[in-house]
């Protein structure tokens, strides 16, 4: 790979954009700072001055990552309760189609793990924190059922972490991973959380005429 021009004072951000393009393309195992240092054209101590370790450059740019997934998340028109799910839904599952190897370096425990760097984990949080925001709006409205909000943000994230999953790594047919997918099996989990009356059956009424 061709050396990039360097200039005194932007080495930092010059290692996280060399480092982005290589994760893009070749997933993070690719990832080495003397490597990155010969790419760019400085000495290896240079470049661990702004980085203490190889995690510590991955977890900058999954920190990154969850600053642009939660932008997308907040793009999100909250207007109608059940379209906003929906279409935090969409812009979840996007993002993730967008940026698979960067995806799988942000959820990637083994790699890094929760509690190792604090900044990724608030940055996860801060992202997590719109999903379970519109979840709290849409239960406040009356439009969900009144069940604890941590079990339906859950469940929720459940889903779309895990259509995401499956579309990215080529489970999923690829004329069955388009955003009408994630629109149906969101819609299919609201259906099932939809603060509607209950039905009551034939032997309840009976019972209740007896």
């Amino acid at each position: 790979m061709a050396r990039t021009a360097y200039h005194h004072g932007d080495l930092q951000q010059q290692a996280h954009q060399q480092a982005l393009s290589i994760v893009r393309e070749h997933g993070d195992s690719a990832i080495s700072l003397r490597a990155l240092a010969k790419q760019i054209g400085v000495s290896a101590p240079a470049l661990y001055r702004h980085f203490a370790d190889r995690e510590s450059l991955l977890a900058e740019l999954a920190i990154k990552g969850f600053e642009w997934l939660r932008e997308r998340l907040l793009q999100v028109d909250q207007n109608d309760p059940r379209q906003a799910l929906i279409g935090i839904g969409l812009a979840y599952v996007a993002f993730a189609q967008d940026e698979p190897n960067l995806y799988r370096l942000m959820f990637g425990g083994r790699v890094l793990p929760l509690g190792v760097h604090p900044r990724l984990d608030s940055a996860g949080k801060s992202a997590f924190q719109v999903l379970e925001d519109t979840v709290a709006r849409a239960r406040d409205r009356g439009f969900l059922k009144p069940m604890p909000l941590s079990l339906m943000t859950a469940t929720a994230w459940s889903l779309v972490h895990g259509l995401s999953l499956l579309t990215i790594d080529g489970h999923l047919p690829a004329t069955e991973s388009e955003p009408h997918l994630a629109a149906g099996v969101t819609s299919l989990l609201l259906d099932g959380a939809v603060a509607f009356p209950t039905r009551r059956t034939t032997s309840q009424n009976n019972e209740d005429t007896a």
